[in-house]
């Protein structure tokens, strides 16, 4: 495990004796999953579903990214907790104000993605 990594993780929000615990204390496995965040397309599916006006569609990756994001720990300044409400707004198939939470969670997501691609 990286500890360089792991400190900028830490700092971001990642709960991570959560997510270790979660993956048998493991912390390679820990690295080698939020590594492959990067490439999970959840994010862009809501971005997609919400430029596209298809609840359903966002829905689809509201709920999978929150998956991921409970998975892995995310809680980053109300990261996870922003995703668990979008997916509920888009739950009864409806866009109601899901844009304006995206647009506060969007940051976060994006500056996970910094740093995890400084590892990959």
């Amino acid at each position: 495990m990286n500890a360089e990594l792991k400190q900028e993780l830490i700092d971001w929000g990642v709960n991570w004796e959560e997510v270790k615990a979660r993956l048998v204390g493991n912390e390679d496995l820990v690295e080698k999953f939020m590594l492959k965040f990067i490439d999970d397309p959840s994010m862009e599916r809501l971005k997609k579903g919400l430029d596209n006006n298809d609840p359903k569609e966002a829905f689809q990756g509201a709920h999978a990214l929150k998956g991921v994001a409970s998975n892995l720990a995310l809680e980053g300044d109300g990261f996870l907790n922003q995703i668990k409400e979008i997916t509920e707004i888009l739950r009864p198939e409806r866009i109601d104000n899901a844009p304006q939470v995206y647009e506060k969670l969007r940051p976060k997501y994006d500056e996970l993605i910094r740093i995890l691609s400084k590892y990959k």
